[in-house]
């Protein structure tokens, strides 16, 4: 009887764990990332240039690496490096004056034609300072 009664508990806690979890919300998972390397690079050299990013709840997204220069309050304007429909773009630029050189990237959230993108999320940039 005993035994019974162990197994009838056992079955009810298993039946109210399958209950909570079948209520529980489920989150979409979101994520973006950039890397830039060298970190130090000389004028006329080639800076490589990674991102990632991804967004499960939406289902046509497009990954862009944008780029700037300049200093700390005069700073140029974003403008696209390279993109990606996959999630994972990368880019060598060359890299021709001295000073400090900002990456980024930004995932759209587009329509099944990778029209009329919507900023998914941005990165935080990543700079590479470039000496003579």
């Amino acid at each position: 009887m005993k035994l019974g009664m162990k197994r009838l508990a056992v079955v009810a806690a298993l039946g109210v764990t399958s209950a909570a979890l079948a209520v529980s919300p489920a989150f979409a998972k979101s994520d973006i990332s950039i890397q830039a390397t060298p970190h130090t690079a000389h004028a006329g050299h080639v800076v490589k240039v990674r991102g990632q990013g991804g967004d499960d709840a939406e289902q046509y997204t497009m990954l862009v690496i944008q780029e700037r220069s300049g200093k700390p309050g005069h700073w140029g304007h974003w403008h696209a490096v390279t993109r990606s429909f996959n999630g994972a773009a990368r880019a060598n630029v060359k890299v021709t004056h001295t000073g400090e050189l900002q990456f980024r990237s930004v995932l759209y959230s587009t329509d099944k034609h990778h029209h009329h993108p919507k900023t998914d999320r941005t990165s935080t940039p990543v700079a590479v300072h470039v000496v003579r």
